[in-house]
């Protein structure tokens, strides 16, 4: 690697480090009622304004998906919602697929052993990684850190995406649907 090669990486982890940092301090304000009161404004702006938040999701990995789910149920048309919410956990997942991929099997793991719950859930279900992606979704183990394991580990990026979208749905829809009430 050259050394311009490793001064753009720096410059883009103190880029996203400056990023979270001044995202951070305002995250106390984000709550359903906050972001959809924000929403009045243009359909587009707003999904990409959605769109943002699962990206920071992706990469600070703090905001509860809970609160994604209800927000844009709040603040669209339900099926509008469900839509831009499938979007958005799709750059989310990418992110922390793409950082696990990027960082390798051998970090990974190593950032895997300080939380107990996972380790001992995929320690054996390497074999098979498309029933631990499924069932790590559908039980809602922490998003960002099954993301980078399951990077690490190379799944086939196409059934990472499915797969995840497919465990994580029924919660997603039912906290969508029941969000939606709250609006009717």
């Amino acid at each position: 690697m050259t050394w311009i090669e490793k001064t753009k990486k720096w410059l883009l982890v103190v880029s996203l480090i400056g990023l979270a940092l001044l995202v951070i301090p305002r995250l106390e304000f984000l709550t359903a009622e906050n972001i959809a009161a924000r929403v009045e404004i243009s359909i587009w702006v707003a999904a990409f304004g959605f769109f943002f938040l699962y990206v920071i999701k992706g990469l600070i990995m703090i905001i509860p998906s809970s609160l994604l789910y209800v927000s844009a149920a709040l603040a669209f048309p339900t099926w509008a919602g469900i839509l831009i919410t499938y979007i958005g956990l799709t750059i989310s997942l990418s992110i922390g697929y793409m950082i696990g991929k990027r960082l390798g099997e051998e970090k990974v793991t190593k950032m895997l052993s300080k939380h107990k719950t996972i380790e001992g859930f995929v320690k054996g279900k390497k074999e098979n990684m498309l029933s631990l992606c499924f069932f790590a979704r559908m039980f809602h183990m922490p998003f960002g850190i099954v993301s980078l394991f399951l990077g690490a580990l190379n799944m086939q990026f196409h059934k990472y995406i499915f797969v995840s979208l497919l465990g994580i749905s029924p919660v997603m829809l039912f906290v969508m649907f029941a969000g939606a009430l709250i609006v009717n």
